[in-house]
């Protein structure tokens, strides 16, 4: 009698699972990750033009920001300057 091994099987469920995490992270790559882009001008901080440089995100939303000190403070009470 002919002994059938599961290891050929386990092998092929492991390697579709990885195939399908790899899929996923690839379409939240290119969608964004689900991040919200909120395009904003000017510091929700300071009111400044923003820089291209500083950004936070919060709830799923990435503000931009003028300066490293904006990013702390909105990291520090986001509330306040998102509207939430």
């Amino acid at each position: 009698m002919k002994k059938k091994s599961m290891g050929g099987k386990v092998v092929i469920a492991v390697v579709v699972i990885i195939l399908l995490a790899l899929a996923v992270v690839l379409i939240m790559r290119k969608s964004g990750g689900g991040v919200i882009e909120m395009k904003n001008q000017s510091c929700p901080v300071s009111g400044k033009p923003v820089d291209g440089q500083h950004s936070y995100t919060h709830e799923g939303k990435r503000y931009n920001l003028c300066s490293e000190g904006c990013a702390k403070r909105l990291s520090e009470n986001p509330e306040k300057y998102t509207n939430q």
